[in-house]
C-alpha cells in the first residue's frame, strides 16, 4: 500500500506547503490522459493476448455499473433529491475510479497481467458507458465523438491494430519509459485534488453513493463472473476494478453541465481515502477464496 499512500499523501501535504496551487493537478491530469495513458493503452492492446476473456471482462463492467445505476436512481427518490443533486448521485454511485486509481491497485496487487486486465475493463468496459450512459445523464444528449477521440481509446485501438508488426525494441523501451511515469502521476495528481473541507460538507450523501458503489458493485461483479467462467486473475482484477471508489471523471462531468460538483468531488475524495482500508480486505478476500 505504500506504493499508493506515499505519492496521495505527498502531494496533499505539498499542497498545504504552497508548493502546489489549486488547479495544477489538471495540468498532471492532461499529461496522463493525453500522453502516457495513451502510450501504456498502446502497451496493453498490443500486449493482450486476444481472447473472449476481453468480452468477459467488459461484461462484468456494464453489468456492475447498470446495476449501481438502478440502485442509486431508487434511492435518489426515496430521498426526493434536486435534479441536479439526483444526476450527481447516479454518476458517482455507478462509475468507479478504474483508471486513475484502479489501474496503480490493480498493478500493486497483481502485477502487469492485472494492469492489463484493468486497461481492458476500463477503456472497453467503464469508459463506454461513462462516455456515453454517463453524458446523456449530465447532458441529455450522446456524444460518439467524446468516446471515439479519447485519447486512451485511441491508443488501445491503434495496439490492437499493430499485433501483427513487430515494434523495434529501442522503441518499445521508449515508450515503457513514458508509460511507467503514468501510475505516480495519477496518484499524486489524486492527492492534490482532495478537499477535506468539501468532504465534511457533503459527507452523508457522498458516504451512501460511495457505499452503493462499492458494495452492490462488488456482489454483482462477483455473480456475473462466476456466471461467465472468468480465469483468476482476469476474475480478481475484474472485481476490484468493479470495487474502486466514484470516478474522477464524474466530478468533471458535475462541473461542465452545472449539476453539483460539492458533492462529486467529496465523494471522490472520501472514496478515495476510504479505499485505503477497504481494497486490502477486499484482496485478501480474494486470493483466499477465488
Amino acid at each position: 500500500m505504500l506504493e499508493i499512500i506515499i505519492p496521495v499523501i505527498s502531494a496533499s501535504l505539498l499542497k498545504r506547503l504552497g508548493v502546489f496551487k489549486e488547479g495544477h493537478e489538471r495540468i498532471l491530469i492532461d499529461y496522463v490522459l493525453f500522453f502516457s495513458l495513451p502510450i501504456l493503452s498502446f502497451k496493453a492492446g498490443y500486449d493482450i493476448q486476444t481472447s473472449a476473456d476481453i468480452l468477459k471482462v467488459s461484461s462484468v463492467a456494464w453489468a456492475s455499473i447498470l446495476a449501481c445505476m438502478l440502485l442509486a436512481f431508487a434511492i435518489t427518490k426515496l430521498l426526493n433529491l434536486s435534479n441536479k443533486e439526483t444526476k450527481t448521485f447516479l454518476l458517482i454511485s455507478s462509475f468507479g475510479n478504474t483508471a486513475f486509481l484502479g489501474y496503480p491497485y490493480a498493478y500493486t496487487y497483481f502485477g502487469q497481467e492485472g494492469l492489463q486486465v484493468a486497461i481492458i475493463y476500463d477503456n472497453i468496459g467503464s469508459f463506454l458507458l461513462v462516455s456515453s450512459l454517463g453524458v446523456i445523464i449530465a447532458s441529455g444528449k450522446l456524444n460518439l465523438k467524446e468516446v471515439i477521440l479519447f485519447p486512451p481509446f485511441l491508443g488501445l485501438i491503434l495496439g490492437f491494430s499493430m499485433k501483427g508488426f513487430n515494434i523495434p525494441i529501442a522503441l518499445v523501451k521508449a515508450l515503457d519509459f513514458v508509460a511507467l511515469s503514468t501510475l505516480p502521476i495519477i496518484l499524486f495528481a489524486l492527492g492534490l485534488s482532495i478537499s477535506v473541507r468539501g468532504i465534511k460538507k457533503n459527507f452523508k450523501l457522498a458516504l451512501l453513493a460511495v457505499f452503493i458503489k462499492i458494495l452492490m458493485a462488488f456482489f454483482t461483479s462477483l455473480t456475473v463472473g462466476k456466471l461467465i467462467s472468468l480465469h483468476s486473475v482476469a476474475m480478481k482484477v475484474s472485481i476490484l476494478e468493479s470495487v474502486m471508489p466514484p470516478m474522477m471523471f464524474s466530478a468533471v462531468l458535475a462541473i461542465r453541465y452545472n449539476l453539483s460538483p460539492d458533492l462529486a468531488f467529496s465523494a471522490v475524495g472520501l472514496g478515495m481515502l476510504l479505499s485505503f482500508v477497504y481494497v486490502p480486505l477486499f484482496v485478501s478476500l480474494l486470493e483466499r477464496f477465488l
